[in-house]
């Protein structure tokens, strides 16, 4: 199918159609609306030179600095060009038909006509897999194009209901491009007076085309005055901005016109910036609108599916969508003379140049036409695209790589790139499709797909990479395995007893080699200390603290996805223990301490674990999520001690030692991660040991469970 993306410029490629979760609906596009503010700003910002977009944001200066200091320059390098060579999906505003729904759908059925919205998800694509609280069902009567701009009509009703104005008040508009001229119409169908304002002569004249008679230039002062006579010197109820400028003084004016004791609601994307005084003396309420309504940006109400109750949120998102369909089939909301140009899909960069010209000759709304059928073509609807032509492995290890998220991008792409004469991506597998297609024409992959089990039928791919969110690991792994395929696998192994007792029986059962990405065992300050204790007498005592990045408690690690912070990271420690102390000595004991329910956060966010091995060795894991890391106390810092040693490892930037020597790994950076992609070319290559022992894998994420299990006060047997 045909996407729309963005990297230097705006270009229309074949991608896989996406692939379909429980809660979503799968959608084939009529229409999608080019959002003539963020999408433009947006592909402007693109086309600009790395200075001038550096000037824009110089805190991604620091950001760049900070992973020089922790990835070194050439990894650093590697990562700043995969974003800048990167093409995103732009578009978040369609209408089309329903051609199939997730397993967990209810409320909508193949052939149902719908608006569908949501960054990422209601893309200028043929295809589009959105959540299910971002589709609403066309009434009838409603036309399909105007559906299309739903999502933009519903950010303009957020902010009307912001502004909570009743029959008769009055409301001024700053701003009347596409937001503004839809935000005239729904305060007139809920019976306020609009007063308009646009320093563009040509939208004032779009506005009273539409009947809004009250529409002048905005000037300041001048405009100021215009409200205060046509409200008898009173000043509007409320002034809404649906502005996108990046001039100074544009809320000081909305201030200044906006009555005492009203509002001022912005929308629009413009600088907050004003003199305190006004708004004291005046009392003014100054709101922000969320975008489309509540739901926006919560993960569990859009990725999820979890609607908020009607009796205690009125308008959700979803609900405020229905509202603007409503008035559209009503005739109440007027979006055919709002779109002034329509493109066939396939001429989408012409679309978006003819939003780039002087403002004066911009069209207000612009469609993309996708020239929907009553039947869906097949080539619409496949699941794999080839992007290279194939090329010879030449003793290179044929890679497949399904989830190509930030941690792959980040991270192992670049390593890959180092390691480019050991390694060649043979097959991307992603269910965000763009970003597929994206990788694979970067680096030369044959095929970009959204089904696994496309990428486990190439005979070329002899290592499947397992990058995606933690739920989906022992699935994929046991897939990849049945499939003959050796498996790299991201933490965590499994997510719970069940799942790890399944994978291990098919590991057993596979003559191909299966290994955890445990990277922190390969750091080359773990390698220097664990070759030091080959001669230990004494048990080791190690004490590891982490300091853990907060996060909210919506995000993902905490939802089925992530399993929770133990099992999702603390993994990782444990398996150094292991290594450290010898992967064949036994653990005796595991105790855990832990604060009761949810004090101080989420269970797992904060405990300290001991764990005691069987020759007498105890290694203590302090994590939590409360502490701070600064320049001089990084994330992570292990202590060994031995036999009158010490060594200690600072962040996996830098080592050192008592009674020994920390030797070439004193600086080197890193943990690990390229290191143990080295281990596995050597071992498939027969010039190195086996990097890490199933049973090795299997010994750390059992710990995990257990640990998790104390955190939660449940228990592990």
């Amino acid at each position: 199918m045909k996407q729309v993306l963005l990297g230097d410029h705006v270009v229309v490629v074949e991608v896989p159609t996406p692939g379909l979760a429980a809660r979503q609906v799968l959608v084939e596009v009529a229409y999608s609306f080019i959002s003539t503010g963020t999408e433009v700003a947006g592909v402007k910002s693109a086309s600009k030179s790395v200075l001038a977009r550096i000037k824009e944001h110089p805190k991604r200066v620091l950001q760049v600095l900070e992973m020089v200091r922790i990835n070194g320059v050439k990894r650093t390098l590697a990562r700043v060009r995969d974003r800048l060579d990167s093409r995103m999906p732009l578009g978040y505003s369609c209408s089309g038909r329903v051609v199939a729904v997730g397993s967990e759908v209810t409320r909508f059925a193949i052939g149902d006509l719908v608006a569908c919205a949501g960054a990422g998800y209601a893309s200028h694509a043929e295809v589009v897999a959105v959540p299910v609280n971002l589709v609403t069902k066309l009434p009838e009567d409603c036309d399909l194009r105007a559906a299309a701009g739903t999502t933009i009509a519903s950010v303009a009703l957020q902010g009307v209901r912001r502004a909570d104005l009743r029959l008769g008040e009055t409301a001024a508009v700053m701003g009347l491009g596409l937001l503004g001229q839809i935000t005239l119409q729904l305060l007139a169908a809920n019976g306020v007076n609009a007063i308009g304002f646009d320093p563009d002569p040509q939208r004032l004249e779009e506005a009273k085309a539409l009947g809004f008679d009250k529409c002048f230039a905005m000037t300041g002062e001048q405009a100021a005055s215009q409200v205060q006579a046509l409200t008898g010197e009173m000043g509007a109820d409320a002034t809404i901005i649906t502005a996108a400028t990046n001039a100074e003084g544009i809320c000081q004016d909305a201030m200044e016109m906006t009555r005492r004791k009203g509002k001022v609601v912005v929308v629009g994307a413009v600088p907050l910036t004003f003199d305190r005084d006004p708004f004291y003396r005046k009392e003014i309420d100054f709101l922000i609108s969320c975008s489309y309504g509540p739901g926006r940006y919560d993960p569990s109400y859009e990725q999820n599916g979890q609607d908020y109750p009607y009796g205690y949120v009125r308008w959700t998102e979803n609900r405020n969508m229905q509202a603007v369909l409503q008035l559209m089939a009503d005739g109440k909301l007027r979006m055919d003379p709002l779109i002034s140009a329509e493109y066939p899909a396939g001429e989408a960069t012409q679309a978006f140049a003819s939003l780039a010209g002087e403002a004066s000759s911009r069209p207000l709304g612009v469609v993309l036409n996708y020239n929907l059928q009553s039947q869906t073509p097949a080539g619409k609807l496949a699941t794999s695209v080839s992007v290279a032509p194939p090329k010879p492995l030449a003793g290179k290890i044929g890679l497949g790589v399904i989830g190509v998220g930030n941690f792959f991008r980040g991270m192992h792409l670049p390593n890959i790139g180092i390691l480019s004469n050991r390694y060649q991506i043979v097959a991307i597998c992603d269910h965000n499709t763009s970003g597929a297609q994206d990788v694979a024409r970067r680096v030369g992959a044959v095929l970009a797909c959204s089904d696994a089990n496309e990428l486990l039928a190439c005979e070329d791919v002899q290592v499947v990479m397992i990058t995606t969110r933690h739920n989906t690991h022992a699935l994929l792994a046991t897939a990849a395995l049945r499939a003959d395929k050796h498996v790299f696998v991201e933490k965590p192994m499994a997510m719970d007893d069940a799942e790890l007792a399944e994978l291990r029986e098919v590991i057993a059962e596979s003559e191909r080699y299966f290994m955890v990405g445990f990277n922190r065992r390969f750091s080359p300050h773990a390698a220097r200390l664990r070759r030091l204790l080959e001669e230990r007498v004494s048990p080791l005592v190690v004490n590891y603290r982490v300091f853990a990045d907060p996060v909210p408690r919506d995000h993902w690690v905490y939802s089925p996805a992530g399993g929770r912070r133990v099992i999702g990271e603390a993994c990782h420690m444990f398996d150094l223990f292991d290594f450290l102390v010898g992967d064949d000595i036994g653990i005796a004991e595991i105790d855990v301490i832990a604060p009761p329910g949810e004090v101080g956060g989420p269970p797992g966010d904060n405990f300290v674990a001991s764990i005691r091995y069987e020759d007498g060795s105890l290694c203590t894991l302090t994590y939590s999520a409360l502490g701070r890391r600064s320049k001089t106390n990084g994330k992570e810092r292990v202590e060994a001690m031995w036999d009158g040693k010490t060594f200690i490892i600072d962040d996996f930037l830098r080592s050192s030692g008592a009674g020994c020597s920390a030797g070439s790994a004193a600086n080197k950076k890193g943990k690990g991660h390229y290191e143990e992609l080295v281990a596995l070319a050597d071992y498939l290559a027969d010039k190195g040991p086996v990097p890490i022992t199933v049973n090795a894998c299997v010994r750390a994420t059992t710990t995990s469970f257990r640990v998790d299990a104390a955190c939660r006060g449940v228990s592990s047997d």
